[in-house]
C-alpha cells in the first residue's frame, strides 16, 4: 500500500501545484477507471461532472485527481486538485504505480555488435543494434527494433517495437545516362534525452552530417522522419506523419496525426501543422496551419 503522505511528499519535490482535501490515512495500491472504481485505487476524472454520476457511499478508499474547481467539499471524497490534473495523475501513477527495468538486461535473440552501452538499458527480443551505435543509461529498446550505422541515443529514452533507425534515406541523382543513383549517407542520427519513438517508425540517417532528434521530443508510431531533418527540443509528432528531408521543426511545435511537411522547410517554434496537412511553404512561429495546400487559420492564443 502506498500512504497519501508518501504521496503528497513526492508532489512537494517535484514542485506540482495541487491541493488535497480528504482523509489523512488514506492508502492506495492501484488505478482505477470512473466507470469501475476499486477500492483503494487512484482514479483521474477528466470531466468533473462525472462526479454527478459516482455513488460517494463506496469511494472514501479511493484517491480522485481532478481539475482545480471541481467542488472539493463533497462528502466522502479524497481529491487531489491541480490546473493540470493530467500531469498530476500521470505523474503518481509514473512514480508509484509504473513497473521499473531491471538493470542492463538483453533479450537472449538480439544481435548486439555495440560496447557502448550505458547503465540500466534494456533491449527487447529480435534486435539488431550495429557496433556503431551508442546507447545512454536508463534506454528502453522494445522488440525487433533496429539501431544501424551511426545511430547516438540519449538517456532516459524509449524505442518501441519495430522501429528502424539509422538506415538510408530515399536520396538520388538522375546520371547523364538517365539513370538513378542513389546518394551516398555518410551521417548519422543523434537522439536526445528523455525522447519516445513509437512503434514502427522509421528515422533516416543523414547523408553528411546528421539527422538530429532533439531532449523530450515525442514521436508517435508509424512516423517517417526523412534523412537531415532537424528536430528541435519539446516537439511532437503524431502517428502517420512523413517528414521529408531537411525539414526543421522548432521548437515546441506540434505536427498532427498524417501531415506531410515537404522537404526543405523550417515548421516555427510553438506553431501546430494539423490533422491531414499538407505542408508545401515555411510556417512562422505560433500559428496553426491546416489544409491541402496548408494555410495559417489562426494565430496561437496569447502570441
Amino acid at each position: 500500500m502506498i500512504k497519501l503522505e508518501k504521496i503528497l511528499n513526492f508532489l512537494e519535490h517535484s514542485q506540482i501545484t495541487y491541493n488535497y482535501i480528504g482523509d489523512s490515512e488514506l492508502s492506495v495500491n492501484k488505478v482505477s477507471l470512473p466507470d469501475n472504481i476499486e477500492d483503494n485505487s487512484i482514479v483521474w476524472i477528466k470531466d468533473p461532472m462525472l462526479f454527478e454520476k459516482i455513488s460517494c457511499d463506496k469511494v472514501n478508499t479511493v484517491l480522485f485527481v481532478s481539475s482545480v474547481g471541481v467542488n472539493e467539499c463533497i462528502k466522502g471524497l479524497n481529491i487531489l486538485t491541480s490546473e493540470n490534473s493530467k500531469e498530476l495523475f500521470f505523474s503518481i501513477v509514473a512514480h508509484f504505480l509504473q513497473k521499473t527495468q531491471p538493470s542492463k538486461t538483453f533479450g537472449k535473440s538480439s544481435t548486439i555488435l555495440t560496447t557502448h552501452i550505458g547503465n540500466g538499458v534494456s533491449i527487447g527480443e529480435n534486435c539488431y543494434i550495429g557496433a556503431d551505435v551508442s546507447i545512454g543509461e536508463n534506454v528502453i529498446i522494445k522488440n525487433n527494433v533496429v539501431l544501424e550505422n551511426k545511430v547516438v541515443i540519449g538517456n532516459n529514452s524509449v524505442i518501441f517495437s519495430g522501429a528502424v533507425i539509422g538506415s538510408d534515406g530515399y536520396g538520388y541523382f538522375i546520371s547523364k545516362a538517365g539513370l538513378n543513383v542513389k546518394v551516398p549517407h555518410l551521417g548519422g542520427v543523434r537522439i536526445g534525452d528523455d525522447v519516445e519513438i513509437g512503434a514502427n517508425t522509421c528515422i533516416d540517417r543523414g547523408t553528411i552530417g546528421d539527422t538530429v532528434i532533439g531532449n523530450n521530443v515525442k514521436i508517435d508510431n508509424l512516423c517517417h522522419i526523412a534523412h537531415n531533418v532537424v528536430i528541435e527540443n519539446n516537439v511532437n509528432v503524431i502517428a502517420l506523419s512523413m517528414i521529408a528531408g531537411s525539414v526543421i521543426l522548432k521548437e515546441n511545435s506540434y505536427v498532427a496525426p498524417s501531415a506531410s511537411i515537404k522537404n526543405q522547410l523550417t515548421i516555427g517554434k510553438n506553431s501546430m501543422v494539423g490533422l491531414g496537412a499538407v505542408v508545401v511553404k515555411d510556417v512562422e512561429e505560433n500559428v496553426v496551419v491546416a489544409g491541402v495546400p496548408a494555410k495559417v487559420i489562426r494565430k496561437l492564443d496569447g502570441k
